[in-house]
């Protein structure tokens, strides 16, 4: 290398090295160590890059209830299958699946012209056989006269042929006669009573093609939906077939089963929720309508019958649902989210914020709704606490603020 190559690279060191300098010139100190306000910015950067980033509420003032939760379907009031009490083909069909009815309402009507006939043939028998039990009764009415006429006139010649003025052979005749007359009274009495027992048959035949002729209009027994249609026009409907399901949603019922211990807590008339197996945040209220007086031997378990009030086709016969019986309330307790709660070796904890940290608070829960917990002890009303980020916290550890929750 000649000597000029090598000026030239010294030259070109020291102006790199120059710059360098005057660059790194407002971070060094006099002695040439990193000046102190950058070293305190970079303490903080790694300060924030350590704290954990949580949510926090506000413990507050509240009710909160105990309930008894179970799952169950809804059931309608009752619910029938609508049968045909007579066989016949349907002529007529008045009602679709949904439709709402009145009780009495006609659902479905049967041809009724061979009963139409056998009615209007009987009353034409009765008719003629109460004719003939009115002549019947005119006879015996004159038969029972000449009986009497008769028996007074035997009764003179027998008092007469004491006193020698008749023969024995007038009151003889007359006996004879009286016989005759007394016969005649005992057959007409006979037809009479004949023709009654014919007009009593002839009315209950009447009455039957009457209840047979009431049978051909299928009528609604109550209120109620039409859930289920089994009849088409022209189909031969038995006796006894079920031609439709109806059904009363008014009010719906559920069933649940609770314990024995349970039960004791419940009483006719308490309050429920009802919340919606599709929508859990949908409820509705209701009330405990009856309690089954028997604990059931296999389960061990009590029915409880829960009435619905309001539904307003919110909700639908069948519908699976979850039914929250409350047996207590507590005012004024302290609630915080159930979210904000650390369960740890079979104690609960809570994280309050104490500035820009935390402590670890062990606490006792009460009651529980489906958002809330009652804390008995350990946290007052107002203060803060995490609800989320819980997971990397201890005692003492530094936070930093993401969200603050609406409240407990």
């Amino acid at each position: 290398m000649s000597a000029r190559k090598k000026v030239y690279g010294f030259l070109g060191l020291v102006a790199i090295f120059a710059v360098a300098a005057y660059l790194l010139m407002p971070f060094l100190t006099l002695d040439g160590s990193v000046s102190s306000a950058d070293s305190e910015s970079a303490e903080k950067s790694a300060e924030e890059e350590t704290r954990i980033p949580v949510e926090i509420a506000v413990a507050r003032e509240g009710d909160i209830s105990h309930s008894i939760s179970s799952t169950a379907n809804l059931k309608p009031k009752r619910e029938v299958d609508v049968a045909a009490q007579i066989e016949g083909i349907a002529r007529e069909v008045r009602v679709e699946e949904g439709d709402f009815v009145q009780e009495g309402q006609l659902l479905c009507r049967l041809d009724d012209a061979e009963v139409r006939i056998r009615l209007l043939t009987a009353k034409q028998k009765l008719a003629q056989a109460k004719i003939q039990l009115e002549k019947a009764g005119i006879l015996n009415q004159k038969s029972d006269v000449q009986v009497r006429n008769t028996r007074e006139e035997l009764e003179r010649y027998e008092n007469l042929y004491r006193e020698s003025l008749v023969s024995e052979r007038e009151v003889a005749e007359i006996k004879y006669r009286m016989d005759d007359l007394e016969h005649d009274l005992r057959v007409t009495s006979s037809e009479s009573r004949e023709l009654t027992h014919r007009v009593e048959e002839l009315e209950a035949e009447i009455e039957q093609a009457e209840l047979e002729l009431s049978r051909t209009r299928i009528e609604a027994p109550f209120s109620g939906f039409i859930t289920e249609r089994n009849v088409d026009v022209g189909q031969t409907v038995k006796n006894l077939d079920g031609v439709f399901k109806l059904g009363d949603f008014s009010p719906l019922l559920t069933d649940v089963f609770v314990s024995e211990r349970e039960a004791a807590e419940i009483a006719p008339g308490q309050g429920v929720t009802i919340y919606s197996g599709v929508d859990g945040t949908l409820g509705i209220g209701g009330r405990v309508a009856r309690i089954s007086p028997i604990v059931d031997q296999a389960t061990g378990t009590v029915k409880v019958t829960v009435e619905l009030s309001g539904q307003e086709g919110l909700f639908k016969p069948g519908a699976f649902v979850r039914v929250a019986i409350r047996t207590d309330t507590r005012v004024g307790s302290v609630l915080v989210p159930k979210r904000a709660v650390v369960e740890e070796d079979g104690e609960t904890f809570v994280f309050i914020t104490e500035e820009d940290s935390v402590k670890r608070m062990k606490v006792d829960l009460g009651y529980e709704s489906d958002r809330d917990v009652e804390i008995v002890n350990g946290v007052g009303p107002g203060e803060s606490i995490v609800v989320a980020g819980q997971g990397g916290l201890k005692d003492g550890s530094k936070i930093k603020l993401v969200e603050t929750s609406a409240g407990a």
